[in-house]
């Protein structure tokens, strides 16, 4: 009798415990679950994926929920509100983390959330919603990506990129942009026919700073996209990236086509220009420098909205990089700050050179 109390003592703490051991996985098998559907597009193609991964990952336990059925999608639906997901297809769990769609970038992802969990303890949450237990904010995982899928370029290490040198190659780069190099230069000529040198130094940096500032709000607005959306929506990645090599490759041509000629800016008209003109005279004309500076800084305010017509392929291509490395606000704020201070270096130098000389050339 007392070994049958003992048997029955073990049986009950067992059913007790099991869910626990369910959830919270040590180094062995990986649960790997796949909610697809038979009117998924990408769903054969992840599937395919998974498959092939199995073969280099033993550990990898495929388990297949096609949401057709009423009690898999009931399943379905509860996994994606708790990561607070689209109910799209295909959907991959593996431990705290969650994959949706299909591309280059989520077969990284999973092989990479596959090495990381092979080597330490993870929650499964997906297993705790189907034992009914508590998910906790703890249980989730956060994505660290090592690596990223770029078309044509492949894959790149992100360890490897130096964000401080793209930062100031890019932003150098992105600085010789006509449609405002002509507005400084002509903001410049007539700051030097004022002859008041402290009224000069005032206007031009308040012109300069104000641009920096635009600058660095409308980059900064970019990787808040970039973050939300832009690596998210695939197709709309690559639409960007479409009309980034369109765009460039049609300048490339124009650049050939008129080499012999002089060609500046085509995004403003001349009817633009010499309205600009006109208000640019009219602020250096103002005798109250207070009234002067509001009219220069709405007019740096201006020369960026131009500028993001020229050259918008470049904040977007590096707000994008940012979003991929995963940083902290103030590291954003830091890389930022420098691609704007080497994309003012080139204004800054010009005006300073004018400014000391009292020349324009």
């Amino acid at each position: 009798m007392k070994r049958i109390k003992q048997l029955i003592f073990i049986v009950i703490l067992g059913l007790l415990i099991s869910p626990f051991f369910q959830s919270v996985i040590a180094v062995g098998q990986i649960d790997v679950y796949f909610f697809h559907s038979i009117t998924c597009l990408n769903c054969a193609d992840m599937e395919e994926f998974l498959l092939d991964l199995e073969d280099d990952h033993p550990e990898m336990n495929i388990i297949y929920y096609e949401i057709g059925d009423s009690a898999n999608y009931a399943l379905f639906t509860e996994v994606t509100d708790t990561f607070e997901l689209a109910t799209t297809t295909p959907t991959v769990v593996i431990g705290g983390l969650a994959f949706q769609g299909f591309n280059s970038q989520i077969e990284v992802d999973i092989e990479d959330t596959l090495l990381k969990y092979s080597d330490g303890d993870y929650v499964d949450i997906t297993a705790k919603i189907i034992n009914g237990e508590a998910i906790l904010d703890s249980d989730f995982d956060e994505l660290t990506r090592t690596t990223v899928d770029l078309p044509i370029i492949g894959e790149v290490d992100l360890e490897t990129v130096s964000l401080f040198t793209g930062a100031i190659l890019l932003g150098f780069v992105d600085g010789f942009n006509p449609c405002a190099m002509w507005v400084l230069i002509f903001l410049i000529g007539m700051l030097v026919n004022l002859k008041d040198r402290k009224r000069m130094w005032i206007i031009g940096f308040t012109f300069l700073v104000t641009s920096g500032l635009a600058y660095f709000i409308l980059m900064f607005a970019y990787l808040e996209i970039s973050k939300e959306l832009l690596s998210s929506v695939l197709w709309f990645r690559y639409l960007i990236g479409l009309f980034a090599f369109v765009f460039g490759s049609y300048n490339i041509f124009k650049y050939f086509k008129n080499r012999k000629k002089e060609v500046g800016c085509e995004v403003t008209s001349d009817s633009q220009r010499k309205k600009m003109i006109e208000r640019i005279k009219d602020i250096v004309k103002k005798q109250n420098l207070f009234i002067a500076l509001i009219g220069v800084i709405l007019l740096a305010l201006t020369v960026n909205i131009i500028e993001l017509a020229c050259s918008a392929g470049l904040p977007l291509l590096f707000t994008q990089i940012l979003s991929y490395n995963d940083l902290s606000s103030s590291s954003e704020f830091m890389y930022i700050g420098i691609y704007i201070i080497f994309f003012m270096i080139d204004d800054v130098i010009i005006f300073i050179i004018a400014m000391l000389t009292m020349k324009v050339t």
